[in-house]
């Protein structure tokens, strides 16, 4: 705490606080025609997104800056006595710099002047991987409706239709951070975009690849993506559209499913801005709900209810300038999220155990600006982000279970017991038969007259409430000081706290199996030896009052930025240093024990502490801006990225997440019970440094006329220090190479254990663990009147030895929510990183080609295209197999059975297109009317091999790319 108030006290000395906000800057150099620099020249900038101007005055080599300006299209004037007036127009961009110099002369010589200066690749002060996309960009091209289809957009990273994780960019799908108006958006622990917000009012996109300085807290292993919303303005401006997807217009779609029904989508769009005081507040407001039916096929019980996903989302902002220097901007979003009879688990299961999914979504936005003067300003944000799912079962029996023997199973109305497998006959076994028979003729599916056992009756089994909050406060000040060797200096301070609760209760009886009174009560449960006809496996919590678990990721970080900038070069040189705080639940502290700790459900206690020497991330980086606007550039960034699980995974409440084993005799009375294992709490290794990434950029810049600028660069990422559970022991049991201790990682683990319990497994450094990305890159951009194109090629090489998108049970499992720190990674026997885990990674895509844009026709109409080529998908077999001298098990999952991406899928080529057909109506309104079409030549490209060969159809694609696709919009706007 001393440290974290040392930091604060640092940047009160210096004034108001302030950070980076969802602005971009104007700036630029003013010069007379022979060259020479003009001090002294106000520069004024006006924007109809920017309720007063903002002013500044050139310096003594006729620099000038204009900082902190919402996004759009603004008007900047160059004026100084006894000079001529000029006026250039500027497009002003999310996070960047738009560079915009002007000459003036005398008063008796005017100029004419129609270029639109707009932000490019160029850049003369900053080493950064950054480019941001525009409204105008975004609405000419075939991008769908989501925030997730926007990050396709991003030069030179992969392509990628993964529904829960993202690309692969330098790190993990789990490494990157997504922001939503500023707004960070990744889902809390696990570091994967949750399913919302929409993009339908994105105003501009902005990512950073790598190349960062220590202005924006950046401290992600991979990539970060930024947007920002649409404002109000001084002029009222709405519209209304209705866009769908008829299944209908969807390609014959490549599967591994015996049968596939298309959905048909549509989304419907409303918005609506203007000023409330002119020239001071203005606001805008939106309202979006897509919509998603598909006719779900019948089965063996009969017809299954149809499937339906309905979201409503609803987003107001306002924006107030109570002086010229000052802007503030308040936001809110809502979203609702609702599916029924999204899954019905086969086909002999009744239609009533399908089960459902609602979520919410809460973004709160307070922020502010304060240009204090021409050499300083200052900024504030504080944000609230609120994101609780459940999945549910469709049919909600109504009964609530209990382990006195007050609740009993009722044999007469089995379908309100729980989620009921029916039993099927044994030969041989009368007396069970004979038990059984009575159930499988009321409840049995019916086939050619007959009731049949083994179909599944009730109700979904599970309420699975998982919550995730954000809550997030930053600060920061910039100065800005000297004449002829200028220094930008910046600081800035973060709190966030990432937080989950998760509560899981059963559905009646939960899981309700019928052993017929072939199976006895074990010897642990109070029925000890008597038969059991049925059981049940109930949620602990819910049942015997356990609370919800709760666990929280607590960041503080102080970023320290000096960019120094003298005539045509400049230096970045700059700090992060973090402390994070791993909270997890079911500890207290206690002197005198072994463990510091002592057993307290409920109770939260500190786990883990990343201090601040523990996470020192330096940035240095140089520009010479040798030509112009040409430049050379390098850059250095240490990263130690924020996401992690284990405040939940290795919590101790994990032992009170556990199920029940219910026991009830032929009568469906309660005769005892017994608890089922659970994963339980971990310890840490004492001393382990957090994993980080060191980041070496070196690169050029060239404005190459006509509207085109481009950029080479070479990327180099190494990645080590990753943390994992792992068994205490596996040093010693698992055949390590001989640069590996063979010793316990935690050598009194034993006595903790028999203090306070826990598990096996502790959370430890794994040796050697690392990763590597090696990137050339080459990106052109240009700009005509009518006309826009951008394209990127990347080679790059992923590989190492920890492989985090690779670390599910299967394949397709590893597009999911997979704990980071606590994954099948160093589990067991076959799970080390010895055993054949260095290779190629699965996000390694050697190959990168992409290339979007579009044109405008002087009918009104406008023509948009998308088009990329990668590389496929590295992967490698699974099987216990060579390791079945180190275990019993024969499950394969992530037991590689040769080098790790031995095997690469088809390369994957794709070409989207947009036709839009603009209508006046008068000079208040007009129509659009527009069609995408999407992998035109439906390329459905395999991916996501079944790699476990003990299992079906080894060495076959799992999933594939979508299919060609048409949507049909129609759009008013006034």
């Amino acid at each position: 705490m001393k440290r974290i108030l040392g930091g604060l006290s640092l940047l009160l000395l210096f004034a108001t606080p302030a950070l980076a906000q969802q602005t971009g800057t104007i700036v630029g150099k003013v010069t007379m025609a022979d060259g020479s620099t003009l001090p002294g020249v106000s520069v004024t900038a006006t924007s109809s997104v920017l309720p007063q101007p903002r002013h500044s005055v050139s310096g003594a080599a006729g620099d000038y800056r204009l900082p902190l300006l919402p996004p759009g299209t603004y008007q900047v004037t160059f004026a100084l006595q006894g000079m001529g007036t000029v006026k250039r127009t500027a497009a002003v961009v999310l996070q960047q710099d738009t560079i915009l110099n002007a000459t003036l002369a005398l008063s008796s010589v005017t100029e004419g002047v129609t270029v639109v200066a707009q932000a490019t690749l160029l850049d003369t002060e900053s080493p950064a991987l950054k480019a941001s996309v525009n409204d105008s960009v975004i609405k000419a091209l075939p991008v769908g409706q989501e925030y997730r289809d926007l990050v396709k957009l991003v030069p030179g990273v992969q392509y990628t239709e993964d529904s829960v994780r993202g690309p692969s960019a330098g790190g993990s799908g789990q490494d990157n951070v997504y922001s939503f108006d500023g707004v960070n958006v990744t889902l809390p622990l696990f570091g994967t975009l949750s399913a919302e917000p929409a993009s339908y009012d994105i105003e501009q996109v902005a990512v950073v690849k790598g190349g960062a300085d220590a202005t924006d807290f950046n401290r992600a292993g991979g990539i970060t993506i930024n947007t920002v919303s649409r404002s109000g303005s001084n002029a009222f401006h709405g519209a209304l559209s209705f866009q769908i997807q008829p299944s209908g217009t969807v390609a014959t779609r490549t599967t591994t499913s015996a049968s596939v029904f298309e959905e048909d989508k549509n989304w419907a769009v409303a918005n609506f801005g203007g000023p409330i005081v002119k020239d001071r507040l203005f606001f805008y407001a939106s309202y979006y709900r897509p919509t998603s039916t598909r006719q779900n096929r019948s089965n063996l019980y009969g017809d299954v209810p149809d499937y339906d996903d309905t979201r409503n989302e609803f987003f107001g902002k306002l924006t107030y300038s109570p002086t010229e220097s000052i802007l503030l901007n308040g936001s809110y979003r809502t979203s609702k999220h609702d599916q029924e009879h999204a899954s019905v688990s086969g086909e002999s299961s009744a239609a009533s155990t399908s089960n459902g999914y609602g979520a919410k979504q809460k973004i709160a936005i307070l922020e502010g600006s304060w240009v204090i003067n021409n050499q300083s300003y200052a900024t504030l944000k504080v944000t609230d982000f609120r994101n609780p799912n459940q999945g549910r079962p469709d049919n909600v029996l109504g009964l609530v279970p209990a382990l006195d023997g007050s609740v009993n199973i009722d044999p007469n109305a089995l379908d309100r017991m729980g989620y009921v497998t029916l039993p099927v006959p044994v030969a041989g076994q009368d007396a069970y038969n004979a038990f059984i028979a009575p159930i499988i003729s009321r409840y049995g599916y019916v086939q050619n007259g007959v009731s049949k056992g083994g179909g599944v009756i009730g109700g979904g089994s599970i309420f699975d409430n998982d919550d995730f909050y954000r809550q997030s406060f930053q600060v920061a000040y910039d100065l800005t000081l000297g004449k002829t060797v200028i220094h930008n200096l910046h600081v800035g301070y973060q709190f966030s706290k990432d937080q989950e609760d998760l509560y899981r209760t059963s559905n009646g009886w939960g899981v309700v199996t019928v052993p017929g009174g072939r199976i006895k009560c074990p010897t642990t449960a109070a029925c000890s030896g008597q038969p059991v006809y049925y059981q049940a496996q109930v949620q602990q919590q819910g049942i015997l009052g356990v609370p919800t678990i709760n666990s929280q990721y607590v960041s503080h970080n102080i970023e320290l930025n000096d960019s120094i900038r003298w005539s045509n070069l400049t230096v970045n040189v700059g700090l992060i240093a973090s402390d994070d705080l791993l909270y997890g639940q079911g500890l207290r502290e206690k002197d005198g024990t072994v463990s510091g700790f002592e057993v307290a459900p409920g109770n939260k206690y500190l786990m883990h502490e990343i201090k601040f020497q523990d996470a020192l991330q330096p940035r240095l980086g140089i520009v010479w801006a040798y030509q112009g606007s040409n430049t050379v550039y390098a850059n250095f960034a240490r990263y130690v990225p924020q996401a992690g699980s284990l405040p939940r995974a290795a919590s101790w409440a994990r032992n009170s997440a556990v199920t029940i084993n219910a026991y009830f005799d032929a009568n469906g009375t309660f005769i005892g019970s017994t608890p089922e294992a659970s994963s339980s709490g971990k310890m840490f290794v004492d001393g382990i440094k957090p994993r980080h990434t060191d980041e070496y950029l070196i690169g050029t810049t060239k404005d190459l006329g006509k509207g085109w600028s481009g950029r080479v660069h070479a990327r180099y990422r190494f990645s080590k220090g990753f943390w994992e559970d792992t068994n205490n022991d596996a040093r010693i049991l698992f055949d390590p190479p001989p640069d590996i201790p063979r010793a316990l990682y935690i050598p009194n683990l034993a006595a903790i254990r028999k203090e306070i319990g826990g598990s096996t497994y502790v959370i430890a450094a794994l040796d050697g663990a690392f990763t590597k990305y090696y990137e050339a890159g080459l990106e052109a951009e240009w700009h005509g009147r009518n006309a826009y194109l951008r394209g990127s090629y990347v080679w790059s090489h992923y590989y190492g030895n920890f492989d985090q998108d690779n670390s599910a049970s299967g394949a397709t499992a590893n597009d999911s929510n997979i704990f980071i720190g606590s994954s099948n990674i160093g589990d067991g026997a076959g799970r080390q990183l010895w055993n054949y885990k260095y290779g190629n990674l699965r996000g390694d895509r050697r190959h990168q080609f992409k290339v979007y844009g579009s044109y405008s026709f002087n009918w009104k109409g406008s023509v948009g295209a998308y088009a990329i080529y990668q590389s496929g998908q590295p992967w490698e077999y699974h099987s216990y197999e060579p390791y079945i001298s180190q275990t019993t098990s024969t499950i394969d999952t992530n037991r590689y059975a040769e080098p790790a991406g031995s095997h690469v899928t088809p390369d994957h080529y794709q070409l989207d297109l947009n036709y839009t057909q603009t209508i006046p109506l008068g000079d208040t309104f007009r129509v659009e009317a527009r069609i995408d079409c999407f992998n035109v030549f439906n390329s459905q490209t395999g991916y996501n091999v079944q790699y476990n060969v003990h299992s079906a159809n080894p060495g076959t694609y799992q999933t594939f790319f979508d299919p060609r696709r048409f949507q049909f919009a129609l759009r008013v706007e006034f």
